[in-house]
């Protein structure tokens, strides 16, 4: 469970930017929300709002390279890290940049952080509460590791971290107790974005077809969403480079059928119930999957890593989560992160959106709300409804498009078209 990202001198973020999912004491609305850990309360759920170019999508691509660089440096070898600073002041474009996690793994609270260029880590460290054990803190190949706290990193050497892998992913893959639980916490963390639309699709495929406990969670989600579906079904069977030759695209061609002379062909059914004159059901219609609605696959796709999330307790981070899909779907997918019901394993849910039906405070806290918005240097700067000292009981949804809370695209002809 994360409670604190920091990010800051990444893609169009200039100055370091906080996110934090702590309930803020001002805010006295919908408790049953909320849960405590470590003897602080959280949120579960936050939507960011902003104009197009603001800063969100940045915002998510922030915790994709954190995650890829923890989980999969160690791949890396002598490649540059592909980490590009703010790149529209001098003062910023040759400097390191940072990032930092506060993470609840099982009873342990850990905060770890590292500043890195293209070309080495400058800075890294591991802190435990309570107390603030240092266990580790990194000064590019200066090490100072606690052997009392951290043991499984004194035995580690220099030579053993290159200086552009991380230290902490180094003694991950020694066994380290440790190291290996902040490395499975930030793990847990699953972004979906518009590059990972197909990637998402195909594994709620396989998760419906080859796992019956996930293909009956899926199957009630989606009732529960009345989407008019009763059952997909999936077929697969062989073809020959001649036959799948013709289902893709010519520059595609060659490229895919090198050395191969056969292939496997998915094809998926959506049934759909059928009725007789009288009303009465009458058996059921296949559909072909991708001919239903751009909604419909939406939330076919969601639906496992949804699932997946609250089993598991991931973070899950959707990058436009309103894209396709109706409102009141949205609404249904927040609700289910809020509910305790649904969310009894407390697992997180950070989404873009524009939807501001959502801008509801029967629905989201004030401290559920962020914004993400630029300057006029071009820098992304982010902060929070909470941060506005707004009063509870206000028509946010209509104050935003006003301009009180910023973050709002500046359109030079509005008032003439009007």
């Amino acid at each position: 469970m994360i409670t604190k990202f920091t990010v800051g001198n990444f893609l169009s973020f200039k100055d370091s930017q906080v996110f934090s999912f702590l309930a803020k004491k001002q805010d006295t609305s919908l408790q049953e929300v909320l849960t405590k850990v470590h003897g602080e309360t959280f949120v579960r759920a936050a939507a960011i709002y902003g104009p197009n170019a603001s800063g969100k999508s940045n915002f998510i691509k922030s915790f994709v390279f954190v995650r890829n660089f923890v989980v999969n440096g160690l791949k890396q070898l002598e490649n540059a890290i592909p980490v590009e600073p703010f790149l529209l002041s001098s003062k910023t474009e040759h400097k390191p940049s940072l990032f930092e996690l506060e993470i609840v793994v099982g009873k342990d609270l850990f905060t770890y952080g590292f500043e890195v260029s293209s070309q080495k880590v400058n800075k890294e460290w591991l802190h435990q509460y309570p107390n603030k054990k240092v266990l580790f803190e990194r000064n590019s190949n200066e090490f100072k590791v606690n052997a009392r706290y951290f043991k499984e990193g004194s035995a580690i050497t220099r030579k053993q971290t290159r200086e552009n892998v991380l230290f902490l992913s180094v003694v991950a893959s020694y066994g380290g107790e440790i190291s290996t639980k902040v490395l499975t916490g930030i793990k847990k963390i699953q972004v979906i974005s518009g590059l990972e639309r197909g990637q998402t699709l195909n594994y709620a495929f396989d998760k419906y077809t080859k796992e019956e406990s996930y293909r009956e969670r899926m199957k009630e989600f989606l009732l529960e969403a009345d989407l008019g579906i009763s059952d997909i079904i999936s077929e697969e069977k062989q073809v020959s480079a001649e036959e799948f030759i013709k289902t893709i695209p010519p520059q595609f061609r060659d490229q895919l059928i090198a050395g191969k002379s056969n292939f496997f062909e998915r094809r998926l059914a959506v049934l759909h119930k059928k009725y007789d004159a009288q009303g009465k059901s009458a058996g059921t219609v296949p559909f072909n999957f991708f001919k239903e609605s751009d909604g419909t696959q939406q939330m076919f796709a969601l639906s496992a890593p949804f699932i997946n999330s609250l089993e598991e307790s991931n973070t899950l981070i959707i990058d436009e989560l309103d894209s396709s899909l109706h409102p009141l779907m949205c609404r249904y997918i927040l609700k289910m992160f809020n509910s305790v019901d649904h969310n009894s394993k407390d697992a997180q849910l950070i989404f873009t959106t524009h939807d501001i039906s959502l801008l509801d405070e029967d629905l989201l806290r004030r401290d559920q709300v962020w914004f993400a918005q630029k300057d006029k240097f071009g820098a992304s700067e982010l902060f929070s409804l909470m941060d506005l000292k707004e009063r509870p009981n206000l028509n946010f949804a209509k104050r935003y498009l006003e301009g009180r809370y910023g973050a709002l695209p500046y359109i030079k002809q509005l008032e003439t078209v009007e």
